[in-house]
């Protein structure tokens, strides 16, 4: 009874690394033969921006409050097209305010 136990599993075994070989080799020669169906040839240039949108920061003005300036900023968009120029300029709801003390310095 042991022995066709251990023959049974080895008998599986085998079987089963062939079978595995098999689909590999299967697999390797199916890539090298087939193409993909449904691909075209490339017949654009790839795009270039027309414009760059920078973001800058636009100086507003100060303002003391007590012992502190402020400073204040508002952030702007510039839209620039592809030689540089400026085509657009707009305002953002964005502000940056630095404040520095200038109070005592004891």
């Amino acid at each position: 009874m042991e022995q066709s136990w251990k023959q049974t599993l080895i008998q599986t075994l085998l079987v089963t690394v062939i079978a595995v070989n098999m689909m590999w080799i299967g697999l390797l020669v199916a890539r090298n033969r087939l193409e993909p169906a449904g691909t075209a040839p490339v017949m654009g240039r790839p795009g270039t921006p027309a414009s760059q949108k920078e973001v800058r920061l636009q100086y507003e003005g100060v303002t003391s409050e007590g012992e502190w300036e402020v400073e204040h900023y508002r952030t702007i968009e510039i839209l620039r097209d592809e030689k540089g120029r400026e085509i657009q300029s707009r305002p953002t709801s964005e502000e940056t305010h630095l404040r520095y003390w200038k109070g005592d310095r004891s």
